[in-house]
């Protein structure tokens, strides 16, 4: 789940909190499954869409989109890739800078355009055009050359090994735009034009407030539509989306721990998935603003003197994993083995081997928003004050304190879990968009992302490691936990989630019994 100029600051936060911190509440009537009930599904989210054109829009936008737009290729609840719009797709030749697709015949949008391979090629020259998501990671093709009627191949500059994944629902990228709506962007932003279950219906839906979906009646696979009608509503407040779920109002609350003791206590289903990394981010790693963050014994020190059992115990209970490296169990780079154990006075040691066992001052900026809990600064904060290091924390408004990160040596960490490959895309090579403020680089960990890009998926595994391993040598980040997504639902809903994987698309959810 789980993050863009393009992986803004926002979209790793905020997209990969999706399910972290999204919330749901429905519009009025009964729950769904219930005697007499229509058959619509209730769920919500914690802010509105950036936009409804999949090319602009950010993760918070996931659970408008996933009902009106069909991706290429599905990513299954157990992490498996599944046939959707596209039927076949494949590498072709060795180095993975040639890849191939293969569309679905007799598909039709709901504007009543044909699925084609020209038609393709349209919609990712919007998306690549477009400052959204997926444009950073389409940014390597070079050409996009159709074979056929439905065969379109991709020629790229520069390996890219996880084209299948980027063309899942996950990405955004594989939501494909019918041509009539690429035309029309500027309608993009407010209607839908996919290929997908349902159909954005303008005159139910309010912006930012509430968005009502109906079948799409040029829909391809009829038998995947479980719902007559899916309707989202925003409204930022878990607890009164928690008494919206008790009262039947709404089917699906997607929310944060702080309400899984009462979820949980009322008898309603639990699901979590690994979603977010949380801690902070060392960004000035040549010690423009804080001289001693330039010395890798310094960044190294912060993290021995960080209890992460302690604070993940503290703040997340059962539902958080203490973790020191940007990764999740799973994930092809996550190490079982931890580096930092909690040792204060090795942190101690490192300091003053470094030239500053008195200690120094380190300030951090950080959004005030519930998706990063001060609490957890405070912890991190009392953790270091331990060795010397006095933490002086700065809370802003969360656009505010995006802006704000050159200006502050250290800033809040919240990464929706990604491969390795998305991730140094989007937090640590040179040119990472967004969440790299001052273009920090490492000549071993760009050789190291080059290998693992170009290699083959029996390969790439262990030169992934060798990339996270990297990361956390350096330093460059602190770590702390695992912050989970959390889905709490009646049982009437069948969301089918599987332990430790992300959650499967709100498209697929269906009445129980029905799966």
């Amino acid at each position: 789940m789980s993050s863009p100029a393009v992986l803004t600051r926002r979209d790793f936060t905020v997209g990969g909190l999706l399910l972290a911190a999204g919330l749901a509440a429905g519009a009025c009537g009964g729950p769904s499954g219930s005697p007499g009930a229509d058959r619509t599904l209730r769920i919500g989210q914690y802010w509105p869409p950036t936009s409804l054109d999949p090319a602009k829009a950010g993760g918070e936008s996931q659970f408008f989109l996933q009902p009106a737009y069909d991706p290429l290729i599905y990513r299954a609840a157990d992490g498996g890739y599944e046939p959707r719009l596209a039927t076949a797709w494949r590498y072709v030749g060795t180095g993975n800078t040639a890849f191939e697709i293969t569309l679905r015949d007799g598909v039709t949008f709901s504007d009543g355009t044909p699925l084609t391979a020209e038609g393709l090629k349209a919609s990712i020259e919007h998306f690549r055009a477009s400052a959204g998501q997926a444009a950073a990671f389409l940014a390597p093709i070079a050409t996009m050359t159709a074979q056929g009627p439905l065969v379109l191949r991709l020629t790229l500059n520069q390996p890219h090994p996880l084209l299948p994944s980027l063309f899942t629902q996950d990405f955004l990228a594989g939501d494909v735009i019918s041509t009539r709506g690429v035309a029309a962007p500027a309608e993009l932003a407010t209607r839908t034009s996919g290929a997908g279950p349902y159909v954005l219906l303008p005159g139910e839906t309010v912006a930012n407030d509430h968005y009502t979906y109906g079948p799409n009646p040029k829909y391809w696979n009829s038998a995947g539509r479980f719902y007559d009608r899916i309707t989202v509503k925003v409204l930022p407040n878990e607890n009164t989306a928690l008494a919206a779920l008790k009262t039947g109002q709404v089917d699906v609350v997607a929310g944060s721990y702080t309400i899984a003791g009462g979820a949980k206590a009322a008898g309603f289903e639990v699901a979590s998935s690994p979603a977010i990394v949380m801690g902070l981010q060392l960004n000035d790693r040549a010690g423009t603003l804080s001289p001693p963050l330039a010395d890798v014994r310094v960044r190294q020190a912060l993290n021995y003197a960080v209890d992460r059992a302690k604070i993940t115990s503290a703040l997340l209970g059962e539902y958080g994993i203490p973790v020191d490296q940007p990764s999740a169990p799973g994930e092809a780079g996550y190490s079982e083995q931890p580096f930092y154990t909690h040792d204060p006075g090795k942190a101690r040691q490192l300091l003053a081997d470094a030239g500053h066992g008195g200690g120094f001052e380190l300030p951090v900026v950080i959004p005030s928003t519930p998706a990063f809990p001060g609490d957890l600064a405070q912890a991190i904060a009392s953790d270091l004050r331990e060795v010397g290091v006095t933490l002086r924390v700065t809370a802003k408004e969360p656009t505010a304190a995006n802006s704000a990160l050159t200006q502050f040596p250290a800033s809040s960490m919240g990464w929706g879990v990604l491969p390795a490959y998305f991730m140094g895309r989007g937090l640590w090579l040179k040119d990472a968009i967004g969440m790299n403020p001052f273009h920090s680089s490492d000549p071993e960990l760009e050789r190291l992302d080059r290998q693992a890009a170009a290699a083959d998926e029996a390969t790439r595994p262990a030169l992934d490691r060798k990339v996270i391993r990297r990361v956390v040598e350096l330093g460059w980040f602190l770590p702390v936990c695992l912050s989970p997504g959390l889905l709490f639902y009646r049982n009437t809903v069948g969301v089918d989630p599987v332990p430790g994987k992300p959650f499967p698309s709100v498209a697929s959810w269906h009445p129980a019994g029905r799966g």
